[in-house]
């Protein structure tokens, strides 16, 4: 991920599409059946997704939809959302809403991901409706802050650089303990409107948006009970084909606030044992998101 670090990975990307074939045909014997593709903005390296899609059988593409990635490449599609059209670019830069659900109107393969917070909660409804029109699924993100976002907003010295546009202590996208119970029933009353737009697993949602930290942190801070810690064969690696050291894929994101759908369900499916009547409607809702197209 682009933002794992100072980002000097991106200035010395592999640039050889034929080291990158060999490198996914290295994983695949590896025993690697699901890959995470992720950015900045990964459409716009089309041969590398093809060269993965090539050697490994499953995976998911992170994108912002502006770009849309060839039909024939069966992974399944996660495209980002922050809010509806009017307001999107304000939490992002730019509203590329449209332009992205045109891309991928009924195309069995795209989901569009909303990540909610506190600002943008109240337009869950317009989303929905405009997922419904293009015949696309729509589930939910949680914003979760940095660890920059933090120190940052208990600074009184703001520092409003491009990628730190507009909060404040008046424009704070965090979400509290009321506001994650606020977001719960928005996406449950928005979900009995759109049964068919709006996937969800409610067991999930309802662990996700339970009050305070979702995991056991230690003496730095780093969550002891993630299910997205890297490991010796979950593996992470940058875009010069070196492996990540960090905690995770999202090592910047603060661990005691952190609720991403993605990592919170490697988090939930490793508590499964303390989940028995629930986490099998858990998994379905993954393969749902997640599985073959």
């Amino acid at each position: 991920m682009y933002f794992s670090g100072a980002g000097t990975e991106i200035a010395k990307a592999e640039e050889d599409v034929g080291v990158w074939r060999t490198f996914f045909s290295d994983e695949a014997k590896r025993g690697v059946t699901f890959a995470y593709l992720g950015g900045a903005e990964p459409s716009l390296a089309p041969d590398r997704i093809r060269a993965c899609h090539d050697h490994i059988p499953m995976g998911c593409i992170f994108t912002n939809g502006t770009r849309k990635i060839p039909s024939d490449i069966r992974y399944r599609i996660h495209v980002s959302l922050w809010g509806d059209d009017e307001n999107s670019k304000t939490y992002r830069g730019a509203s590329v809403n449209r332009k992205a659900m045109l891309n991928y109107s009924g195309d069995d393969r795209a989901v569009f991901v909303m990540t909610l917070n506190a600002l943008n909660i109240g337009e869950i409804s317009t989303v929905a409706r405009a997922c419904e029109d293009h015949g696309l699924p729509l589930v939910f993100s949680l914003f979760s802050p940095t660890l920059d976002y933090n120190k940052r907003m208990t600074d009184v010295h703001f520092d409003e650089t491009n990628y730190f546009r507009f909060s404040s202590a008046q424009k704070d996208m965090r979400l509290d303990d009321d506001l994650l119970l606020q977001a719960r029933d928005a996406i449950f009353e928005a979900a009995a409107v759109s049964p068919e737009t709006i996937r969800i697993s409610p067991a999930f949602i309802n662990w996700v948006t339970e009050k305070g930290s979702l995991y056991t942190l230690d003496e730095s801070g780093v969550a002891k009970d993630c299910g997205n810690r890297l490991t010796r064969r979950h593996v992470h690696f940058n875009a010069d084909l070196t492996r990540n050291s960090e905690k995770c894929c999202s090592p910047n994101i603060d661990c005691k606030d952190c609720r991403p759908y993605a990592m919170s369900l490697a988090t939930y499916f490793s508590r499964r044992r303390q989940m028995p009547k629930d986490w099998e409607d858990v998994w379905h809702h993954w393969c749902d998101i997640f599985g073959p197209v």
